[in-house]
């Protein structure tokens, strides 16, 4: 039994047979340890920011879903399904090691889970979902209220008593795509592996029904948790210097680290732009390498060139701590980005850094071009491009930083 429960058994006990509490006195010692903590949760939520954007909007495009405003029993359901191994979809080793999901026990999956009900997207980032082209809601909206409305509830914003996620206000890419999972087996639909429901369904019948759930304004089944402001500009806002620096001293770029880090995953800047992800201890660093190489290679990102900068200064007789910098890219992808806009040719080739720190622990870092993509208005097809590219150089980093490919 955990100290912490002794503890609080051991207060009830005292609380109870001494005639000195009231009822609340023991609920609120039956509670103190489990009280939810919204800006604990924000700070965890620091680590999602990479993929699911500053305020949990998702991606449009849909390969990181909108996470703002679902319901607390159903992100709790996933933490434990994706903890469990029961996701096994191509995003679950992502989650657990980059998103942090791996370090979650019960106190902070709750903390996370109500952070991210409370946030109300009207407020900071409204979304517009766009219909699917070939997909007609008014037939969708009958197939909906005869297959689909006993579950989501008539407005699509799930229901609690079903474990329900809502499918208003999500991105129709991803609720394709996740259709395409529980017809492969990838997911269950309804947690039940023998569910056939969408087998039912033409392809032209899915897209009239998510053509109209792109028509419903998202509204929680409860509405929003009655929560202080959110602390969401605050995740991303730099820090102001209370003083100036002296004209005459060198300017130091800050470093700020997020309280949310773990001792394997850190997020080196607080507009969240450097993801660095440690190497399993139980991993050689030319193992991670050739982990990489591996996983580029199945994801057809070319390897263009390889810097061994320590090895160089070695050669100079300098003696220095690991350092070797990778660097993938998709040619022809790269270069649809560059005609649309040359500021893309900074950031390319993609590139990941091995870096030796100076208690000889070995890291993975690279960019996150998530704030790249989100700063620039791009067409459909080139959003896409440029999402997956990044979700390529995580699966990439993962895979070095894990062993597993």
């Amino acid at each position: 039994m955990r100290l912490d429960t002794i503890l609080k058994l051991f207060l009830l006990f005292i609380l109870l047979f001494t005639n000195q509490a009231s009822a609340e006195d023991v609920k609120k010692a039956e509670d103190s340890s489990d009280a939810i903590d919204i800006k604990n949760g924000a700070e965890l939520y620091k680590k999602c920011a990479l993929c699911h954007g500053q305020f949990a909007q998702g991606i449009i495009g849909g390969l990181y879903p909108r996470l703002a405003g679902m319901p607390e029993y159903y992100v709790l359901e996933q933490i434990k399904k994706y903890k469990e191994g029961n996701r096994s979809d191509d995003f679950s080793l992502s989650m657990l090691e980059i998103g942090g999901m791996r370090d979650l026990d019960e106190k902070k999956s709750k903390d996370l889970a109500a952070f991210l009900a409370a946030i109300d997207l009207d407020k900071h980032y409204p979304l517009t979902i766009p219909k699917p082209m070939q997909g007609d809601p008014v037939k969708g909206k009958e197939l909906f209220m005869d297959d689909c409305k006993t579950c989501h509830g008539k407005k699509a914003n799930g229901k609690a008593k079903k474990d329900s996620p809502p499918l208003a206000g999500q991105y129709t890419e991803y609720l394709i795509r996740e259709t395409d999972f529980f017809k492969a087996k990838h997911r269950y639909h309804d947690n039940d592996p023998e569910d056939e429901t969408f087998d039912e369904y033409s392809k032209q019948e899915l897209n009239d029904i998510f053509a109209y759930i792109a028509t419903i304004p998202f509204a929680p089944e409860k509405g929003y948790p009655d929560v202080p402001d959110m602390p969401l500009i605050a995740m991303v806002k730099p820090p102001v210097p209370e003083k100036p620096a002296q004209p005459d001293a060198p300017k130091v770029p800050e470093r700020v680290e997020s309280s949310g880090n773990t001792q394997s995953v850190k997020i080196e800047s607080i507009t969240q732009t450097v993801l660095k992800m440690a190497i399993k201890d139980d991993i050689k660093p030319d193992d991670a390498i050739e982990a990489m190489k591996s996983k580029a290679l199945e994801l057809n990102m070319k390897a263009v060139a390889h810097q061994p900068v320590s090895k160089e200064l070695e050669a100079r007789g300098i003696d220095s701590p690991r350092l070797e910098i990778f660097q993938y890219c998709n040619p022809e992808d790269a270069m649809k980005l560059v005609k649309f806009n040359t500021i893309f040719a900074a950031y390319m080739p993609c590139r990941i850094a091995l870096v030796e720190d100076n208690k000889g622990k070995f890291w993975l870092e690279m960019l996150n071009l998530d704030m790249v993509i989100n700063s620039v208005a791009l067409p459909p097809g080139l959003n896409k491009i440029a999402i997956e590219t990044n979700g390529k150089m995580l699966d990439i980093l993962t895979a070095g930083a894990t062993g597993e490919f």
